[in-house]
């Protein structure tokens, strides 16, 4: 898609209609149309070209992946009370059993357990001396 900010809300129209079709529960739909609005919109802010959206799915995960041609990795930053944005990724990081950049800083993931019952262990700097995580 063209990097237009018109394109965020047909991103999350299409992944609702996609996991919609593959089953996945709505609460977990919408986890997901959270984080494919973020990382869309921060290619379209922060990237550069076309944006492309892939989502994945298996028996246990949800993987959203948004590629631009931008090198420079998405990053986490930390806003303050007043800043009006920033906060996007740390959304993602809550939301998502892990996230990170690949294909040389071009591409931003996330990965949603699709696993019903317990809620997933989300990797934070206080569960990561947990085993069970």
């Amino acid at each position: 898609m063209e990097p237009a900010g018109v394109h965020v809300a047909q991103a999350r129209r299409t992944t609702a209609t996609v996991l919609s079709q593959w089953s996945v529960p709505d609460a977990l739909t919408e986890d997901a149309r959270l984080v494919v609005s973020e990382l869309v919109s921060n290619a379209i802010t922060h990237g550069a070209g076309n944006v492309r959206l892939q989502l994945r799915h298996d028996d246990h995960e949800l993987r959203i992946q948004v590629t631009d041609d931008s090198t420079k990795p998405a990053r986490r930053r930390r806003a303050s009370a007043s800043d009006l944005g920033g906060r996007g990724l740390q959304l993602v990081a809550r939301l998502s059993l892990r996230w990170g950049v690949a294909d040389g800083g071009r591409t931003t993931y996330a990965v949603i357990s699709t696993l019903t019952g317990a809620p997933p262990c989300r990797r934070t700097p206080q569960s990561s001396s947990d085993p069970a995580c």
